[in-house]
């Protein structure tokens, strides 16, 4: 039976593919998209939503849910790496009239759909379901578990040193969710980043034939194209390796921890292992994947072909 997921996103193209990732797959079931910013602005994440849609044309529809914007001193976007709209600045469909619903709506919708089912993959900043903690706290105790992509524990960061960008957008609300007691798995840069998509990737996408593989492809050129890290002619996909972790989660290593995060001053967003303390605040913390396999698992189930590992 595949997994009903809500996604969270501040869509651009690397949750373009992740999202393509998950109409492709049997095994999650998108039942509502919520937006948010991030790598662009709350209505071009909103505009994204629906282009990505109507360009992939999945065979239900999931509500869309308008979500926050961020507030902060030197809060940076990745429209240099995604394109000046996040998506590659390609042509793609006008979205449709869809009229998004209030995100604390959606919430409440998606969840009650399937309560202890239901698991939300944020592949932006966490600001919504923070926000839902703070209003609704016994909303998300109904959720089966909540994927966080973001925080850089051990690696370099890739806003600082030691900050990752989804966490330093909102990184109130990246503590808040770390120390609420639900079930949280983070995917951090450390793992993120040691999957890389490049030119024979993208083609072989463009060329399987199918939308899930010919959108994303087209979308993620110009960030392959960027002469920044991790190095020209690669890309990163954050969004994608987070939900290859719900769909696959034999393919990674986790430990339990508890995390904390500096949530103000120059070095906000910054998260550290914490020794000791309350035990029911350790969330699932990955640690490793097997990238090769994470990779044509991806590739495969995008193209619609039947060897996945």
């Amino acid at each position: 039976m595949a997994t009903p997921i809500l996604i969270d996103t501040d869509m651009v193209a690397d949750s373009a593919a992740a999202l393509a990732l998950a109409v492709a797959s049997q095994a999650v079931e998108v039942r509502a998209i919520v937006g948010t910013a991030g790598s662009v602005s709350l209505n071009q994440a909103m505009s994204n939503i629906g282009r990505v849609l109507d360009a992939l044309k999945p065979p239900q529809s999931p509500i869309i849910g308008l979500g926050l914007e961020q507030s902060g001193p030197d809060l940076k976007d990745r429209r240099h790496l995604f394109g000046a709209d996040g998506l590659g600045g390609r042509p793609q469909p006008s979205p449709t009239s869809q009229t998004p619903e209030h995100f604390e709506r959606v919430y409440e919708r998606a969840i009650s759909a399937a309560p202890g089912e239901l698991v939300i993959v944020c592949l932006g900043p966490p600001s919504n379901p923070a926000a839902i903690l703070e209003s609704t706290p016994e909303l998300l105790r109904k959720v089966r578990r909540i994927f966080l992509t973001g925080g850089a524990v051990w690696c370099r960061g890739d806003v600082s040193n030691h900050v990752e960008f989804n966490f330093h957008r909102d990184p109130k609300a990246a503590a808040r969710i770390l120390g609420s007691r639900l079930p949280v798995s983070v995917v951090p840069l450390d793992v993120t980043s040691l999957v890389c998509l490049d030119q024979s990737h993208l083609a072989h996408l463009a060329a399987c034939g199918y939308r899930t593989g010919e959108v994303p492809a087209a979308m993620l050129e110009h960030a392959l194209e960027y002469d920044g890290e991790p190095t020209y002619g690669k890309i990163h996909v954050a969004p994608v390796v987070t939900l290859g972790s719900l769909i696959w989660p034999e393919l990674f290593m986790k430990t339990r921890a508890r995390l904390q995060v500096t949530t103000d001053g120059p070095e906000a967003g910054r998260v550290k292992p914490a020794i000791g303390g309350d035990k029911a605040e350790q969330v699932d913390l990955l640690t490793a994947v097997n990238a090769a396999d994470l990779l044509e698992n991806v590739l495969e189930s995008i193209c619609h072909e039947a060897f996945v590992v």
